[in-house]
């Protein structure tokens, strides 16, 4: 700098570097914080799908855990395993979040799968035969086996709907055998 200070001429004010850090922090943070809430709001979203899995597991577990002594289930049961999975999903909020639909799976004659009975808790979608993944359960069994089916549904909202999106619905499908019985029965599916 010269002295005594005079004008800073065009060339001076071009070589300047004051105030540089402040420009550049200005044009990287809104991607920096989209990068961190995005990872966040990935991480959480991949929470929600891993607690999911295991939670519709844990559903299919227990109705797989029927004994000897009573192989008849009711929907009272069925309820109290829909709580089991509630519980294995928490913290993440419930509400009408999440729904389960179980149903046990039998092999006709000519070893076409079918629906033996069905019980659906909080709004899900019916399982009936016709919607049944026939290729996969026939590699699953045949003859008189009997296959467990839970699929399970999960309306995760984001917390930073500005990233990502509101809501996305994920998914889940168990097969299970039945542990201690040949067929789990309910008597008012």
């Amino acid at each position: 700098m010269r002295w005594p200070p005079t004008h800073p001429t065009k060339c001076d004010l071009l070589r300047a570097r004051d105030g540089t850090a402040a420009v550049e922090f200005a044009l990287i943070f809104p991607l920096m914080l989209t990068l961190f809430f995005g990872s966040f709001e990935l991480t959480s979203y991949e929470m929600a799908n891993l607690k999911l899995s295991a939670a519709t597991e844990t559903a299919g577990d227990l109705v797989g855990q029927t004994r000897q002594q009573t192989p008849t289930i009711t929907t009272s049961d069925i309820d109290n395993y829909t709580s089991a999975a509630g519980l294995v999903m928490t913290p993440l909020p419930l509400g009408p979040g999440l729904s389960l639909a179980y149903a046990s799976i039998i092999y006709n004659a000519q070893g076409a799968p079918q629906v033996d009975w069905h019980w659906e808790e909080h709004g899900a979608s019916i399982i009936t035969t016709a919607s049944l993944d026939a290729a996969t359960l026939k590699k699953l069994g045949s003859g008189t086996d009997t296959i467990i089916l839970v699929k399970a549904q999960y309306t995760y909202n984001s917390p930073f709907s500005w990233v990502l999106g509101k809501q996305y619905t994920i998914m889940e499908t168990v097969y299970n055998r039945p542990r201690y019985v040949a067929k789990v029965l309910c008597s008012n599916c």
